[in-house]
């Protein structure tokens, strides 16, 4: 198995929450295909070359290894899985079955004056000039979203599942999306996930909810096929 040196685009970690950001950094780097498959992460090299100590490294592979990215062997470590457009799709499939759940748990548990102030957000945004900092400021737009459903569905184990790929859906938007694009189509899904909580009509805000994952799963897919065949 290949235990070839590290990708060039591996930068220092800065201090925070760093298992967080190495998980973030090994994925993105999966994305663009620079780890192959079979390819052995070995704990050292990786903390060396992120300027962190082995425990955050660890736990980021144990972290890696939950949603199916890396592949734990006896007395050889971790190592990369295949990844590619079937994986996205798998991912996506398990996104819109979390996040439907969620939503439908959560409908009815949050404050209406949450919901107005998201509302009131998402207007705001959609009126500004388009261009890089709007992309990023529609992205947190949308987690923060997605956070105030995840914190409400009533479910600890569901709120860290659905942590788990939205770190990972992330990280594939990053890299793979066209996230103006994105963020455009996810516009008018997010008003009515809004809508459909503030009527309190738990199966409009799982249909919408569904609905949106499976928009954004289609761009997705569609643009990682681009960026593979233009490799």
């Amino acid at each position: 198995m290949s235990t070839t040196n590290l990708p060039g685009s591996f930068s220092m970690v800065p201090r925070g929450n760093i298992r967080e950001v190495v998980v973030q950094r090994i994925l993105a780097a999966v994305i663009r295909d620079e780890f192959p498959v079979g390819h052995r992460m070995v704990i050292q090299n990786l903390a060396e070359q992120f300027g962190v100590s082995a425990t955050p490294v660890r736990e980021a592979l144990v972290e890696l290894a939950s949603i199916g990215i890396v592949e734990n062997l006896p007395n050889r470590g971790a190592v990369m899985r295949e990844f590619g457009v079937a994986q996205i799709r798998e991912i996506y499939q398990l996104r819109r079955i979390l996040e439907v759940e969620a939503i439908r748990t959560a409908c009815g548990n949050i404050e209406p004056r949450l919901l107005s102030e998201m509302s009131d957000e998402f207007a705001t945004i959609a009126k500004e000039p388009r261009g890089d900092s709007w992309s990023q400021k529609a992205m947190l737009l949308d987690i923060k979203l997605h956070t105030l459903i995840a914190d409400h569905c009533g479910s600890v184990r569901l709120q860290d599942e659905l942590r788990r790929y939205n770190t990972l859906v992330q990280a594939i938007r990053e890299v793979v999306d066209n996230e103006s694009q994105a963020q455009e189509i996810a516009l008018s899904d997010h008003k009515q996930i809004i809508k459909a909580l503030q009527s309190n009509d738990c199966d409009l805000a799982a249909q919408t909810m569904e609905k949106h994952i499976c928009n954004t799963a289609n761009l997705v897919e569609k643009l990682m096929q681009e960026r593979l065949q233009n490799k």
